[in-house]
């Protein structure tokens, strides 16, 4: 278990030093544990979505693109 702990924190100590994520807690006194995009964070996100819509909507057809509200009974 300690060995997973250490790489999760290699991990986000990488991903902290070139810009992809940051502690929402440091920036806005947050929860912690809680993690926002930084910059690089943002555009890896983007580029994943992109290429995601592409590769299972576009490329196919047979599917459609939808956006639609989610409603649930409460």
């Amino acid at each position: 278990m300690a060995k997973q702990e250490d790489l999760f924190k290699n991990v986000v100590s990488h991903a902290k030093e070139y810009g992809f994520i940051f502690p929402s807690s440091e920036v806005y006194d947050g929860l912690s544990a809680v993690y926002d995009y930084a910059q690089n964070g943002v555009e890896l996100k983007k580029n994943i979505r992109e290429y995601w819509w592409k590769s299972m909507v576009q490329l196919h057809d047979n599917i459609v693109g939808l956006d639609a509200a989610i409603l649930m009974h409460p």
